[in-house]
């Protein structure tokens, strides 16, 4: 494996821009030997249409691990020189070293000297300040379930979306893992103790507690465990609260206090269920906007967990009408665009989740959208200039008021909360249905059968109220068992030889590419001008099937310019267009 190499220190004057305001700021009003929390982003990303292209035909299992290890190997790349540059400072300057794949960034805290040295690297985009955050969206009202609410059989909001009569066509989550990403969960419970997760030939059991960093990710707020319980209880305690009764549940614990850490805590939580095989990531969590979360990061990380084929139901936030309320990041776009989505943009794996009562009213604590990326780079999307409004959010709406599910104290009891964190569980829950009747669904196609089922309230369409509206079980069960609307994975439409773009671009000492073969055999990777002349042959010979990443070091008298990468094997060829720029 080579790494990039080349990163040179530039000239103070080049970090002009590097360093955020809001980062400027703090390095203004600390002395001299006081380190300030940061966040460091290297120059590249994984390329997400890369490993799409790559992994045509591939089943949900092959796609995720062909995924992770793009992620991994193109943060390793661009990471290294940025943390051998970092070894060079005395401890009392750095401290706190972390580094994060999912959307490629390092983590630390760094004294003002430091951090200008940092940004003056050729391989950092930027550098920004980490501010204490959490994550946690205070349920509305807690307290314990009421007499008539234990005598259902059901919770009112299962019945309400008309669970039953999916599981009443033999669907009921079977084979699918829901991971929830917050407090913990009570995996006692007698609810969800029969279908915890287990990976017992790694030790591994029910999860991982990311705060503490042991495999005991044991509730301690009840948080976590309600929102477990809205996805899978089985009623075995007296009510079916779940509306995907027989999913398994992985229980990744983050952290949720006031802290500097709890971004990049919530980061790993996200990092550790995709690369442990989950199939639906559920977070009702969030970061409200006031504390300027790194957004850029969050969509990154969205955008990889859409790469990865996984659909995420995320809260919207407990915020109300005022604007912005959305939390990040549920403010990310989701995986399919609604025709009613005006403004256009990229897209994620965030399907976002608002609150209904039992009447279907929107919860009056329910966050609502428009979220707005136009000055976000390195997107520049979703503008609200007329005719355009934003980026239309929530993406539906479900049962989020007075909701009954598992009660972490008691192991056989049941407590009721209200918010768009109760409401997130029951969209992940649906998720997990729609999964177990074709497992070939993609996140796109799980967000289109949700938005386009869902029962339509408020204005006609979609809006920032309602999103499409209140999710429909039966309806979207339907809409796969009537269509057969799954991707397949047909191993003839497997693409035999794909080339990702220049990783950075432009390039100006060195630029990386990743190149897959679905077989190993002989292949040559040139370097062509806007004329077809070859300029340089960066690699021939022999390879391994997979995913390899290929360096081509810009020669000292190339000139700037367009130029092509032409990687030609096993009877294909595929050619990716790029920039010098020095």
């Amino acid at each position: 494996m080579k790494y990039l190499l080349l990163c040179l220190a530039a000239a103070a004057a080049a970090s002009a821009g590097i360093v955020t305001p809001r980062l400027a700021e703090q390095m203004e009003q600390a002395r001299a030997d006081e380190t300030i929390d940061i966040f460091i982003k290297p120059v590249g990303d994984a390329d997400c249409e890369y490993i799409a292209q790559a992994t045509t035909g591939f089943s949900r299992e092959e796609r995720r691990e062909f995924a992770v290890s793009v992620m991994k190997d193109v943060a390793a790349q661009t990471q290294t020189p940025v943390l051998e540059a970092l070894k060079a400072w005395p401890s009392e300057s750095l401290t706190g070293l972390h580094t994060n794949w999912l959307a490629n960034f390092i983590s630390c805290s760094a004294t003002p000297d430091a951090i200008r040295n940092i940004a003056a690297l050729d391989c950092v985009a930027w550098v920004d300040f980490r501010p204490a955050t959490s994550p946690f969206i205070e349920p509305i009202d807690v307290r314990p379930a009421n007499p008539n609410e234990l005598s259902r059989a059901n919770a009112w909001g299962v019945d309400n979306i008309g669970a039953p009569d999916v599981w009443n066509l033999g669907y009921e989550g079977e084979g699918v893992t829901v991971a929830i990403i917050d407090t913990g969960v009570n995996y006692n419970h007698v609810d969800l103790a029969t279908h915890m997760w287990h990976d017992t030939p790694a030790g591994l059991h029910y999860g991982w507690d990311i705060s503490t960093g042991d495999s005991d990710p044991m509730d301690e707020s009840g948080h976590g465990t309600h929102c477990a319980g809205s996805v899978a209880s089985n009623g075995i305690a007296g009510t079916t609260c779940g509306v995907a009764p027989e999913a398994t549940i992985m229980a990744v614990r983050v952290m949720t206090s006031v802290s500097p850490e709890a971004e990049v805590n919530v980061m790993d939580g996200f990092e550790w269920a995709v690369e442990h095989g989950a199939d639906v990531l559920s977070t009702s969590l969030g970061y409200i906007p006031s504390w300027n979360p790194q957004r850029a990061l969050w969509r990154t990380a969205e955008e990889n967990i859409l790469a990865a084929g996984i659909p995420h139901s995320i809260a919207a936030g407990n915020e109300g009408p005022g604007a912005p309320s959305l939390r990040t990041p549920g403010d990310c776009p989701p995986p399919w665009l609604h025709p009613d989505q005006v403004a256009q943009g990229g897209l994620s794996a965030c399907i976002c989740v608002g609150a209904t009562d039992s009447a279907n009213n929107i919860a009056d604590f329910s966050s609502r959208g428009p979220a707005n990326w136009e000055a976000i780079a390195p997107w520049f999307d979703y503008d609200d200039t007329a005719p355009n409004a934003g980026l239309l959010r929530p993406d539906v709406c479900a049962p989020g008021v007075d909701v009954v599910s598992c009660d972490y104290g008691n192991i056989g009891g049941y407590t009721t909360m209200s918010g768009t964190s109760m409401a997130t569980p029951h969209n992940a829950g649906l998720m997990a249905l729609l999964l177990s009747a074709d497992s070939t669904l993609t996140p796109a196609q799980i967000d289109e059968i949700l938005e386009t089922t869902a029962l339509d309230l408020g204005a006609a369409g979609k809006e920032n109220i309602y999103g499409s509206g209140r999710i429909q079980a039966l309806e979207a069960i339907q809409a796969v068992i009537g269509t057969g609307i799954g991707g397949g994975s047909d191993p003839e439409s497997t693409r035999s030889l794909v080339l990702s773009s220049a990783m950075p671009n432009p390039v100006s000492a060195a630029g990386i590419f990743s190149l897959y073969l679905s077989e190993p055999g002989q292949v040559t990777m040139s370097v062509y001008d806007i004329q077809g002349r070859r300029i340089a042959l960066v690699s021939e010979g022999e390879m391994a099937s997979g995913s390899h990443s290929i360096e081509f070091a810009v020669p000292a008298g190339m000139s700037n310019g367009v130029y092509f990468m032409r990687a030609s094997g096993n009877g294909a060829s595929a050619t990716s267009r790029f920039t010098v720029l020095r």
